[in-house]
């Protein structure tokens, strides 16, 4: 497997029926991280960058903005079909 296959997925030969099932699973997978988990952290809240200074995060602050961008960003590139792998990897 090439490394361009892993990032930007392998042009496959599946049917349209999965084709459909995978956009809904993707849709339904990638809006809920971005507005059940990302929308509530925007902005980070004080206790949230607390939670991430206890954890032992060095720059809580930018830990915590970092972990609430990849969440929403990376949600609504999951929903979109854009980067999927390395917004699912974040």
């Amino acid at each position: 497997m090439t490394f361009r296959n892993l990032v930007f997925g392998n042009p496959g030969g599946s049917t349209p029926g999965a084709d459909f099932g995978l956009l809904i699973l993707r849709w339904v997978a990638g809006l809920s991280l971005a507005f059940a988990h990302g929308m509530a952290k925007l902005p980070p809240s004080a206790g949230f960058m607390s939670g991430v200074r206890h954890m032992g995060f060095p720059l809580p602050e930018v830990f915590a903005w970092a972990a609430t961008f990849s969440e929403f960003l990376g949600g609504v590139l999951v929903a979109l079909g854009l980067l999927t792998r390395p917004a699912a990897l974040f």
